[in-house]
């Protein structure tokens, strides 16, 4: 299989068409990345994400009422928002509206990039320094999952601990002498017992239950 079939669909949200040319000509250099379109509202999605993709918006500002329209529309794919100011309330609001990430417009191309594909691997992308705050104000909220129907193994347990202290699959893997689709096949166990869908939902359950300590 080519690497070209292996690398990570982008689509380009962006009011601006020079933002969006941009966007298209920086993010088609970087390996490990195909972008297959852009658009200027999320109005404009529709055909563009039939398959799963990356959606990166670069609104300003990005409302929250944005990314929730989006995760409607895509409800397959993930969405990396880039953020002006490391806000907690505003990176909780964005999270809570279906965003997968948040990234600083002065990250790098590269960050960027590797950003980009931690999102369409599910992966939470958040400031580092805030990332703890904005989990643990996440959790203060309603948010109040039911023990799990069914317990967790010991390596699943494990692998929930770490991904509550923001590791990633891969960094999960390195850590407990695994691969990273045993991680995958770990996660999607995770998922099923306690009836979520996703590694946020999967992060705020772990921090809410004293698995981030």
């Amino acid at each position: 299989m080519s690497e070209r079939a292996l690398a990570i669909s982008v689509i380009i949200l962006a009011a601006a068409n020079l933002h969006r040319l941009a966007w298209s000509a920086l993010l088609g250099q970087q390996p490990g990345l195909v972008v297959r379109g852009a658009a200027a509202a999320p109005d404009e999605l529709q055909g563009m994400v039939e398959a799963p993709v990356a959606l990166l918006v670069d609104m300003t500002p990005v409302q929250p009422e944005w990314v929730r329209h989006l995760a409607a529309a895509a409800p397959h794919s993930t969405i990396l928002c880039l953020i002006d100011h490391h806000d907690v309330t505003q990176i909780v609001g964005l999270l809570q509206a279906g965003a997968t990430g948040c990234l600083s417009r002065n990250a790098s191309a590269p960050e960027l990039a590797l950003a980009l594909i931690a999102v369409a691997r599910g992966e939470i992308v958040l400031p580092p320094e805030l990332a703890i705050q904005a989990l643990t104000a996440l959790t203060r909220g309603n948010y109040d999952q039911a023990q799990p129907i069914e317990s967790l193994s010991e390596r699943e347990t494990e692998v929930l601990r770490l991904l509550a202290q923001g590791l990633t699959n891969k960094d999960i893997a390195q850590a407990l002498f695994l691969s990273v689709r045993t991680v995958e096949a770990h996660l999607r166990n995770i998922y099923s017992k306690l009836a979520i869908a996703s590694r946020t939902e999967a992060v705020l359950w772990a921090v809410n239950h004293g698995y981030g300590r």
